[in-house]
């Protein structure tokens, strides 16, 4: 099955007058066009909490009223895409760059949802990509030095096609995609102790519930 078979199931979960933490990517993307579908046709009033101005922009297509992550409104429940999905639930993410907002809101609900194709799932993290790491500019050359004492495989300055030079997250910061041989729990928490580290793409223990488009049908985790 498609990205688009579980962006129409997570889109059948959202009711009226629900707040939710919208994440970032394709698949984010597909399911605020069925969430759109819905609130056109149904009249529903939905606020989003976004995760970036791609985001932002998407939901206020779709008919979302799109707040700030400044705001204290209680989110609902919030779902997002993923790079990988291991056996125990925990995450990669961040290959939109975008995972210092995304884990944020994450956080801010009990109710996070995880919606991705087969082929995200792994045995253990690391399998297929990197580990993206948010380093302020300025402490980029100590936390290279500092990597080195985790095993890494490699160390890539995340550049963008688009522009020349390295990819700037939204909030003014940089990222390494840093290849590990081994990504133990621990690794989300000593990775953050590095000083300039803002963010990893690890999450870790948040225990998503997991919604999979499978080719036999949509699994729930």
């Amino acid at each position: 099955m498609s990205k688009e078979a579980v962006a129409k199931e997570l889109a059948k979960r959202v009711k009226d007058g629900d707040v939710i933490g919208l994440g970032s990517g394709s698949t984010v993307e597909l399911a605020l066009k069925h969430i759109g579908i819905r609130v056109k046709e149904e009249g529903l009033s939905i606020v989003g909490v976004p995760t970036s101005i791609r985001t932002a922009r998407m939901a206020t297509e779709a008919g979302v009223t799109v707040v700030s992550n400044f705001s204290d409104l209680e989110i609902s429940w919030a779902f997002d895409g993923a790079d990988e999905v291991d056996s125990e639930l925990n995450l990669i993410k961040g290959r939109g760059a975008a995972m210092l907002p995304e884990k944020i809101v994450a956080k801010r609900t009990k109710h996070f949802v995880v919606i991705v194709t087969e082929e995200k799932l792994v045995k253990n993290l690391g399998e297929k990509f990197a580990v993206p790491i948010e380093v302020i500019p300025e402490a980029l050359s100590l936390v290279k030095s500092e990597l080195r004492n985790f095993k890494s495989e490699s160390i890539t300055l995340r550049t963008s096609d688009a522009k020349y030079g390295p990819t700037i997250t939204e909030n003014g910061n940089l990222i390494l995609d840093v290849k590990f041989s081994n990504i133990p729990n621990s690794y989300e928490k000593d990775l953050k102790a590095i000083t300039g580290v803002v963010e990893t793409g690890l999450f870790i223990g948040m225990k998503p519930e997991v919604i999979v488009a499978k080719d036999s049908g949509i699994e729930i985790l």
